[in-house]
């Protein structure tokens, strides 16, 4: 007698077996959502301020009046690169250094420190939570851990910018802190150009000395030449009077070259100010910049959906896999 097919199994749709638990997706998102605030809420809200400076857009020696070596020195400016690239600025800002320095600020109107304010900063209750197990740092490690966590800067090398960013719990504390970061910033610029100013004058000083000998050398050696020989018809006498002449022009070029260097390098130690424009001022923000819940939120939820999806569809899988044996 011949047996008779078996029945053909149900096909079923991922979408249609997720739909079929709405209820499953409407708790879990509930719930994710739920987390998400308390998360949120948990975190103490805080506050970015920024002030954003630019090198100086007038040539160093026009503005020192050198104008008969202007088209010289301007090929130099370059040279400058602590005083002209924004990269020096950035690569200060998240030093020990500078953390030091920034910490002995005193923030106005809380009678202490930028580093004692930071001990009192709130953190969420769960954060001792994370250092379980870890060596415990120390007092002074841990505010210049904060400090480069809320002292960040962004350069733009296309622009020649710096953005110095201060984020703290206090609107206004955040502001008072870029504004003394920049100055902070322009204090070792000034310094940095002092001394790389007096360095320069020192070498500017030693080869012109050196370019002065080669070329007091070179002219007492063509005028001796000509004056012992008085006729200067046959083409080696032409030639040697051709080189030491020609030895005689390279050396007072370069000779004047020296002391245009020197002269420049003399203006530079002599400028008072080295400073840059400031773009933009440091205002205090009236938004906050953290936490971010609507991030929380999606973060939260899209976990929740990702997870509810894949317990539906394993759950469906588990019970197909093991029909045949119970109907059996």
């Amino acid at each position: 007698m011949p047996t008779s097919p078996p029945p053909e199994q149900p096909t079923w749709s991922a979408w249609q077996e997720c739909r079929s638990h709405w209820r499953a997706y409407l708790l879990t998102v509930g719930l994710a959502l739920a987390a998400a605030l308390v998360v949120s809420m948990a975190i103490p809200r805080t506050y970015s301020a920024q002030v954003k400076v630019a090198n100086e857009n007038e040539e160093t020696d026009l503005l020192l009046g050198l104008n008969n070596v202007a088209s010289w020195a301007k090929s130099m400016i370059d040279e400058q690169e602590g005083l002209r690239q924004p990269e020096v600025y950035g690569q200060l800002i998240p030093s020990f250094a500078f953390a030091e320095e920034i910490g002995a600020v005193e923030v106005p109107g809380t009678g202490s420190d930028y580093y004692h304010h930071l001990l009192k900063q709130h953190e969420p209750w769960w954060a001792g939570l994370l250092h379980i197990g870890q060596q415990p740092m120390s007092e002074r490690e841990l505010v210049n851990s904060l400090i480069h966590s809320n002292v960040r800067s962004k350069i733009s090398s296309k622009y020649g910018t710096v953005i110095i960013q201060v984020t703290d719990q206090d609107p206004v504390v955040a502001a008072q802190m870029a504004d003394s970061a920049r100055m902070l910033l322009q204090r070792h610029l000034a310094d940095y150009a002092r001394d790389r100013a007096h360095r320069d004058l020192t070498a500017a000083a030693t080869r012109a000395g050196q370019a002065q000998r080669h070329f007091e050398a070179a002219r007492s050696e063509w005028i001796r030449y000509t004056d012992s020989h008085s006729d200067l018809t046959s083409p080696k006498a032409l030639s040697m009077a051709d080189h030491l002449q020609k030895e005689y022009a390279g050396a007072f070029d370069n000779y004047r070259k020296s002391l245009e260097q020197y002269r420049r390098a003399e203006a530079l130690v002599g400028k008072e100010s080295y400073s840059f424009a400031v773009v933009k001022n440091a205002t205090v923000p009236l938004r906050a910049s953290g936490p971010a819940t609507a991030g929380y939120i999606l973060a939260y939820v899209t976990l929740a959906l990702l997870f509810t999806t894949w317990w539906v569809l394993l759950r469906r899988t588990l019970q197909q896999s093991r029909r045949p044996w119970t109907s059996h």
